[in-house]
């Protein structure tokens, strides 16, 4: 009398290696098209290669017919990769995320800190030396243009602006901005 597993199990590690290949290769297909995932470089089709090898190499007639071993080795298989690959995919989109996250900090501390330079700026200077300012370096206009728009003369928009300078030559906050340039 024979036992089923037994002459099972030895006709599977006598067989070679590319026979068994070419009779579940179906299975690897079809439980990858089972799972709905795009396998364009056969990567999955790599592991349920390696589940049918390594099914080979464990099977156990306990474990039922080498059929349903397979199924499930190579089906087991395939989830455990595709979990490692969202696994992989959720690490790059955190170290992503936080890089984008402390860029935006920086972003926003840059800005406060210009902010903050601006206001030291006006306090420390009076109207129209602010005025000067803004015209001369913010919207980069030449010094005949400030007169016309402050209606003022150019000796005095000049004037202004030796004022700013000698204003914010000793100033702590500029002194503080020229060693960190």
């Amino acid at each position: 009398m024979k036992i089923k597993g037994v002459d099972e199990r030895m006709d599977i590690r006598s067989k070679d290696f590319d026979a068994i290949l070419d009779q579940y290769k179906n299975m690897i297909h079809y439980h990858i098209h089972r799972m709905r995932v795009r396998d364009p470089h056969d990567e999955f089709l790599s592991e349920g290669i390696m589940a049918l090898f390594l099914a080979c190499k464990g099977y156990d007639e306990t474990k039922g017919n080498f059929d349903s071993y397979v199924s499930r080795m190579i089906r087991y298989r395939l989830i455990d990769y595709l979990r490692k690959i969202i696994r992989e995919q959720e690490k790059t989109d955190l170290i992503i995320n936080e890089a984008h996250t402390q860029a935006a900090i920086q972003q926003e501390l840059d800005f406060l800190e210009k902010e903050e330079f601006w206001q030291n700026v006006k306090r420390t200077l009076t109207d129209k030396q602010y005025k000067y300012v803004y015209w001369r370096f913010e919207r980069k206009l030449p010094i005949k243009e400030i007169a016309r728009i402050e209606n003022a003369t150019v000796d005095a928009v000049k004037n202004w602006g030796r004022e700013v300078r000698r204003k914010l030559k000793e100033q702590p906050f500029i002194l503080e901005c020229k060693k960190n340039s």
